[in-house]
């Protein structure tokens, strides 16, 4: 039976009980009782015809639900195994045995505040928060429950990273300490292409446009999985300008011979051409061999800690830093949300000219006088 109550200000909020006995309250007040009551009665009444299929759905453990849910998620290989090792750490020791139906929003926010207060950092955190809202999206899909008590919670964010960017002197004097020609056209393409590194391992002849000058992104290597995939859902396929010294560089590679394949699986679509950039043995490059010759030449060039991950931070200070717009540089480095690109924003307020200009020369100092002239004439 649901019920209303008068709170201090006068107004009145409508209760009632769930399918599993749990009071709850409307999620607006009224000012008048009868109003709170059906408001009440009427969630309440929904409450227990979402049940009437599976009186005991809301005494799942969650553990068990997130077993029945997770087959159903479409999303890359590689981001269910990084999911899986999450939520085996951070989401089945707190909520594997809880039924699904008693989880509360307080409960976990109660539980992400004390990740981050065990050390797990605060983007960490949240990932494991979006992991278990999306679990409890698909439980009120399936009329399990009904709402999700995870939704929009978010956590204050933590100290931000720096991104680390080399300056073009920087780069240059790494570059000079790679071994090979072949390293350093590596180096060059991650530096002023801004590819991911599977971008740009995974990237075909068939998708280089050196007449034009651009090269398209359309599949992406995935190191763990050994195969070539599409562009990640979500990701847009796109062009990047290569500059003109570049596409010699390019043109100079050996040109694959016809009916040339790569000689990776592909996960969907065919392969139609060999890799651009390889090993000496003509296999894959990766990421996880290539960052020690990258190390090396970055220890003996003296600039300080750099990956070759720096590099796609890297070729976007470059731009920014000469003019080109936040959405211009986003949409060149495929990010799909403007917040990925705003973390550069700060290399944008930098001076220019125009402001620099509208300052003026140098004032004309008055000339240097002995303290003794300045106390006399003071005097």
């Amino acid at each position: 039976m649901a019920w209303a109550e008068k709170l201090p200000s006068g107004r009145y909020r409508g209760l009632y009980r769930d399918a599993l006995g749990k009071k709850r309250s409307v999620g607006e007040t009224f000012t008048h009782k009868a109003r709170a009551e059906r408001a009440a009665a009427a969630l309440e009444g929904k409450a227990r015809r979402s049940m009437y299929g599976d009186p005991d759905a809301g005494r799942r453990p969650w553990g068990e639900w997130a077993d029945e849910w997770w087959p159903t998620r479409s999303v890359a290989p590689s981001t269910a195994r990084v999911d899986l090792g999450r939520r085996a750490v951070h989401l089945d020791p707190r909520w594997g045995s809880v039924p699904i139906g008693s989880i509360r929003r307080h409960d976990i926010k109660e539980w992400a505040a004390a990740m981050v207060r065990r050390g797990v950092g605060a983007s960490t955190a949240q990932r494991a928060v979006h992991l278990l809202s999306a679990s409890l999206a698909g439980a009120v899909d399936a009329e399990v429950i009904e709402a999700n008590p995870a939704a929009r919670i978010t956590l204050p964010k933590g100290a931000q990273a720096l991104e680390r960017y080399l300056t073009k002197e920087e780069f240059a004097a790494v570059v000079d300490e790679l071994p090979t020609t072949h390293d350093q056209l590596v180096a060059y393409v991650l530096a002023y292409t801004g590819l991911r590194w599977g971008e740009m391992a995974g990237l075909h002849h068939n998708r280089l446009d050196l007449d034009r000058g651009l090269l398209r992104v359309v599949e992406t290597f995935d190191e763990k999985n050994g195969q070539v995939q599409p562009y990640p859902k979500g990701k847009r396929v796109r062009d990047v300008p290569v500059p003109g010294w570049l596409v010699e560089r390019l043109a100079a590679l050996p040109k694959p011979g016809r009916g040339a394949r790569c000689g990776l699986e592909h996960t969907a679509g065919v392969c139609r051409s060999s890799l651009v950039l390889t090993t000496d043995s003509g296999t894959v490059m990766r990421n996880s061999n290539w960052a020690d010759v990258w190390r090396a030449a970055v220890e003996r060039a003296d600039v300080g800690h750099c990956r070759p991950h720096d590099l796609r931070h890297t070729y976007a200070s470059w731009l920014i830093q000469n003019g080109v717009p936040l959405a211009e540089v986003g949409k060149l480095m495929g990010h799909v949300s403007t917040a990925t690109t705003a973390k550069y924003t700060h290399l944008a307020d930098t001076p220019t000219d125009a402001v620099m200009a509208a300052l003026g020369a140098a004032p004309i100092f008055a000339p240097s006088l002995p303290h003794a002239v300045l106390d006399k004439t003071s005097t």
